[in-house]
């Protein structure tokens, strides 16, 4: 009987905790302009080159929360890492446990993967750093280093209409023993004044224009740049794809 009341009582405290914890999700939409972000559909680049995708991967990491007030909620770090999948539509949802209730204002992330964890021991790198599951094809092992944000597909010329492939794979953390290319970047957003408690649990919505990776900053034509994977250009390629994030709607699950 003591056995069976004390599961009782652990159970009952869990539930009482769990009820009582606040939540947000954050929920990455991928467009391409006004467009809904599809494979295989084609688009229009500013530069009038048509193309279509098969590929589209971000890492979202080490987020944070601002409140009205100008305190922040850091997301404990092992649990701040997301791998953002075009092809996983669950991916694109990342729910924030835990957090302190009150009004937030911002919100704000990395895109790509810290040097810290970029250099610990692959043990360390679990769920979507695992090199070896969830992060192949995002890993550089000639590289050793996380890919940021990888975009492929193909384009068409009009002329002669052969379909051509592109890949922009884009990283690069400062490196370890020898300082190289740093394409870690940080985005704080401002988000309409947002009351999180027990029974307010808001969807941020984050929209990702794609159609902006090419013409943000740098004109990025497949023509001239159709594989980049490391060097100079691949350093204004990051600058334009920090932009591409926004805030859309803030909408709640409860009321």
């Amino acid at each position: 009987m003591k056995k069976k009341y004390l599961l009782f009582l652990i159970l009952s405290i869990f539930i009482l905790i769990s009820a009582d914890a606040q939540q947000a999700i954050m929920q990455f939409n991928n467009f391409f302009g006004k467009e809904d972000f599809v494979f295989k559909k084609e688009y229009t680049t500013a530069f009038g080159e048509k193309l279509s995708f098969v590929t589209l991967n971000y890492f979202i990491s080490n987020i944070k929360l601002i409140k009205k007030n100008g305190s922040e909620y850091i997301i404990p770090q092992d649990s701040s890492y997301f791998l953002m999948k075009q092809a996983d539509p669950s991916s694109k949802n990342i729910v924030l446990k835990n957090i302190p209730k009150g009004k937030y204002k911002s919100i704000s992330f990395t895109i790509g993967v810290d040097s810290v964890r970029n250099t610990m021991p692959v043990e360390k790198r679990t769920g979507c750093l695992d090199v070896g599951a969830a992060a192949r094809g995002m890993y550089w092992v000639w590289n050793s280093g996380y890919i940021f944000f990888k975009l492929e597909g193909k384009t068409v010329n009009e002329v002669d209409s052969l379909r051509k492939n592109f890949q922009y794979h884009i990283g690069g953390y400062g490196g370890y023993d020898t300082k190289t290319i740093n394409n870690i970047k940080t985005k704080t957003l401002d988000i309409p004044v947002t009351k999180i408690t027990k029974k307010k649990n808001p969807v941020i919505n984050i929209n990702v224009d794609i159609a902006k990776f090419f013409d943000n900053i740098t004109p990025v034509k497949i023509a001239e740049h159709r594989s980049v994977m490391w060097g100079d250009f691949s350093v204004k390629i990051a600058d334009n794809y920090v932009n591409i994030f926004n805030i859309g709607e803030v909408v709640y699950q409860h009321e």
